[in-house]
């Protein structure tokens, strides 16, 4: 069996043990989670007294569990953790996720001996470990979780992460925009699985389309550095590399053990390759909605819709310095714009086209649709929507906005040439947003129309997409 067939044995397990799945533990979150995110294969909780947990019948030992298990989860102490990968090894187990800590990250000489110890331990006995300190695997096609809730759904997206919380955070997030994954694993410590062997598997996964990483530091840099320059001349590969400022590095070390490296070798290593570095996580959000739903635009004339007079200000801004043009409206497309057009103050027919005056009328939908079909035009369209400045925004005028948006979203976008963004900023706001905010992300995300939380992070993104396009382009191909 190769190493891409054993990790994908590794990530579609049939049975899960939780060790240490005592009730008020963390193992009974770990139980918690398979169970409420519907699981397909068996579970088995194991604790020391034998009892029952979550209605689930529970083993006291794992060599006492009567079927086969794929996959452990170890919530169990640090010291004995060498015992169980013997148990493991005696029961066939394929790969232990270690939740446990107090390995190298605590920063003690026992800790980092110990790591050392599993390691040669698991190796000698074939048994793969994940982690330590680390949450394990994510698999949404067989309900597999560490989490509840996560979202349902599977998609074309792995993200490989050493921090667990993190790992968490973007699976929302991401979902949140209407975007699934096809796998995902935190890491942590990763004293024997590490991202050179996740980049590799994840580069001909075909399940997976885009690979988003989170990363403190790597164990075998020659190794990540061939296998992120595959990955990357496969698919698209989109980096946070955590820890990359001094401070950042010394907590990188008390988090996981990570040494950090010098982030200059970070830049000419990712730029080399042609992967998409990020220096946040609502970057990396934001570039993998991008990848997943944008579609690619011909070049970088783009036309804006919507926000109120300052916004288009900003706006104009955002846009420009992200290295796109707004070529202004056509006679023509101006002419027939007036026409729909009643007479209100504060107008103008520019590119941006400010529709704060306009925006709450019975014709903004067909408002919308003109403008956006005219190919000539631009190449790209990004409507805004700033429901913070909306001084007298009202139910009334909820419904013409969010579902003017909705309905040319289904039923114009699908027969568009021209991609579509929506910016919606909505954060100082007395009503509830979120109701808008949901109304508009689940019709758009469907059709594939990415949201976005502002213009500037807009704009940011679509240009580091463009340029991604770009570079493939230019190296043979396009992506």
């Amino acid at each position: 069996m190769n190493s891409a067939e054993a990790m994908d044995r590794i990530f579609n397990p049939a049975s899960v043990a939780v060790v240490g799945a005592s009730p008020g533990k963390s193992g009974q979150e770990f139980l918690e989670g398979l169970i409420g995110y519907g699981f397909e294969g068996r579970i088995y909780p194991i604790n020391s007294r034998g009892e029952e947990v979550c209605g689930q019948p529970a083993y006291s030992d794992i060599k006492d569990v009567p079927g086969p298990i794929d996959y452990v989860v170890c919530c169990a102490p640090a010291p004995a953790v060498p015992g169980l990968i013997r148990d493991c090894a005696a029961k066939g187990v394929r790969a232990i996720g270690l939740f446990t800590a107090g390995f190298s990250e605590s920063g003690s000489e026992e800790g980092s001996r110990l790591e050392a110890e599993i390691a040669h331990l698991a190796r000698s006995v074939g048994v793969r470990l994940i982690g330590p300190n680390c949450l394990g695997i994510y698999n949404p096609k067989l309900r597999l979780t560490f989490g509840y809730p996560h979202p349902q759904g599977v998609g074309r997206v792995a993200f490989m992460c050493q921090s667990g919380g993190n790992t968490s955070y973007i699976i929302r997030a991401v979902g949140q925009r209407g975007v699934r994954f096809s796998k995902a694993i935190s890491f942590g410590n990763a004293c024997d699985i590490n991202d050179g062997e996740l980049m590799e598997y994840f580069a001909q996964d075909p399940e997976t389309d885009v690979i988003a990483a989170y990363i403190e530091g790597v164990r075998d840099g020659p190794r990540f550095r061939r296998a992120v320059m595959r990955a990357a001349a496969a698919k698209p590969v989109i980096v946070h590399k955590g820890g990359y400022t001094p401070a950042g590095a010394g907590a990188a070390a008390s988090h996981t053990g990570s040494l950090a490296g010098s982030d200059r070798v970070w830049d000419e290593l990712l730029e080399a390759a042609g992967a998409i570095r990020v220096h946040s996580l609502e970057d990396l959000v934001d570039m993998i909605v991008t990848f997943s739903l944008l579609r690619p635009p011909q070049g970088r004339r783009v036309a804006l819709f919507g926000g109120g007079g300052g916004a288009t200000v900003v706006a104009t801004d955002d846009w420009d310095r992200s290295g796109f043009t707004l070529p202004p409206i056509p006679h023509a497309v101006r002419k027939d714009i007036s026409g729909m057009v009643t007479s209100e103050a504060g107008l103008i027919l520019t590119n941006p086209l400010d529709l704060s005056s306009f925006a709450y009328s019975d014709d903004f939908y067909g408002l919308v649709r003109r403008l956006c079909q005219d190919t000539a035009f631009a190449d790209l369209s990004v409507i805004h929507i700033g429901f913070a400045q909306m001084a007298w925004f009202s139910e009334t005028n909820y419904s013409l906005v969010v579902d003017g948006l909705r309905e040319a979203a289904m039923r114009m976008y699908p027969e568009m040439d021209r991609p579509l963004a929506l910016a919606v900023q909505y954060l100082v706001t007395t009503w509830d947003w979120q109701k808008a905010l949901q109304d508009l992300q689940e019709p758009c995300s469907e059709v594939g129309i990415p949201v976005y939380y502002s213009m500037a992070s807009a704009a940011r993104a679509i240009d580091r997409f463009m340029r991604y396009r770009e570079w493939r382009g230019v190296a043979g191909g396009e992506s």
